[in-house]
């Protein structure tokens, strides 16, 4: 399986392995205060050690919680200094907008751009599954486009724009989420685009999701998604596998 997550300094988990083997006991607990992308504390589960992980981006933690939630689906670990309710998520978007978009991305079920600027309208993006009826029900992964407002002005045009980028890179599905309530207008705009019949139902093609929506429970309505680090090598199972007690991400 494919290991690399193209997080840019990812070490080889096998190399971590090996580290943590030879200077610890099963039971201690391993700290990575700059984890990334989370080899350490994935090889220290692994390995049955009790770990500790810190980062300082929203980017680096979400990757970590999909991997060992994919890698470990028993795991049981806390994440601490993300939002936790609507107040908490409100201060991030007005404190640091794009650290709120990378977070945001991860609660629908994608993933966020990891670089400031010259997004030209893309935030992050989501895959899901598609089954095409003209090529024999071909299953297939599919990508579509998140756009993020972390602001309290907001208008109809910001909607047509992710239309706008939907049909510049062909994207069947587009989310809209956005941290203020949505103008008439905005809902308009986004009810202006068609519903995509698929396998699973019929889905509209271009969604609003509120910050207050999200933090209540609700999610987008889309095909099956697919993790973006579901064919890493660490979500291989085993007979023998003893996970680590507990964790904790920072």
């Amino acid at each position: 399986m494919q290991e690399r997550l193209g997080y840019p300094t990812q070490k080889p988990r096998a190399l971590l392995e090996r580290i943590i083997a030879a200077s610890s006991n099963p039971g201690d607990v391993v700290l990575d205060p700059f984890c990334g992308c989370g080899t350490a504390v994935d090889a220290a589960q692994k390995l049955g050690r009790q770990w500790i992980g810190i980062d300082v981006t929203h980017i680096a933690i979400g990757m970590i919680e999909n991997r060992m939630r994919e890698g470990y689906p028993d795991i049981a670990f806390e994440t601490i200094g993300v939002p936790k309710d609507l107040a908490s998520a409100e201060r991030l978007a007005a404190d640091d907008p794009h650290q709120f978009q990378q977070w945001v991305s991860w609660q629908v079920g994608g993933f966020p751009r990891d670089k400031k600027g010259g997004d030209k309208g893309v935030d992050g993006w989501f895959n899901y599954e598609w089954v095409d009826p003209d090529r024999d029900n071909m299953r297939s992964i599919q990508t579509g486009v998140i756009s993020v407002k972390a602001g309290d002005i907001v208008n109809p045009n910001m909607v047509r724009d992710l239309g706008r980028v939907m049909e510049r890179d062909k994207h069947r599905f587009g989310l809209f989420i956005m941290k203020a309530m949505p103008t008439k207008g905005m809902r308009d705009e986004a009810a202006s685009h068609p519903t995509i019949d698929t396998q699973w139902g019929r889905f509209p093609a271009l969604q609003i999701i509120t910050l207050a929506e999200l933090m209540h429970g609700h999610r987008p309505k889309l095909p099956p998604l697919i993790s973006p680090v579901k064919r890493a090598a660490r979500v291989e199972t085993r007979t023998s596998h003893k996970p680590g007690s507990q964790g904790s991400l920072l």
